[in-house]
């Protein structure tokens, strides 16, 4: 079962499109959010849930009193989701591993800083491989998205991609081209 407890997105990534829900962010009440997913639970019981959300760990103040809203609940299903390593510490990797994540997908998308910067992407190669690590080493796979062809990208950025991926060494990724 998908899920959603916020909409959009504050980043500046020049590669994504906002114009679904904008450049705003805007986020459930997270006790609200964990009743629906309690009732979810009662209703459908699902093998996981999916949480959609662009960045699901964006603010971590609600992201730590959603974990405790579903504890006062009993609620724990396994579920994957979508992060930044910039939104991972060790205190939200630890919630995430309580709550029942299985797997947190990275937006690493090059393993070259040089592009990254030109992605606007704002988060750095050596944070995204130290996160990786964390994930794995509190029992979250850990699956990263990858993409190539970006505007000016060479193969020099390219191989240090390569050397990226063999460095955080994933679980699992997923690459995509880059268009316009």
């Amino acid at each position: 079962v998908s899920a959603i407890c916020a909409r959009g997105c504050p980043y500046t990534c020049t590669w994504c499109s906002h114009s679904v829900f904008g450049e705003s962010h805007r986020r459930r009440d997270p006790e609200d959010m964990a009743d629906e997913v309690r009732w979810i639970k009662d209703r459908y019981d699902p093998d996981q849930i999916w949480y959609a959300d662009d960045v699901f760990t964006i603010n971590r103040r609600w992201f730590l009193r959603y974990h405790e809203a579903l504890k006062a609940r009993g609620v724990r299903l396994p579920f994957e989701c979508i992060s930044r390593a910039d939104r991972l510490d060790a205190d939200v990797i630890a919630a995430l591993a309580e709550m029942g994540c299985y797997r947190l997908w990275i937006g690493s998308e090059s393993g070259s800083q040089r592009v990254l910067d030109a992605m606007r992407r704002k988060t750095q190669v050596e944070d995204v491989q130290a996160k990786t690590r964390m994930l794995q080493q509190a029992g979250i796979e850990t699956g990263m998205f990858i993409m190539l062809g970006y505007e000016g990208e060479t193969i020099a950025d390219l191989k240090a991609t390569t050397a990226h991926l063999k460095t955080a060494n994933p679980d699992i990724f997923l690459t995509t081209v880059a268009y316009p």
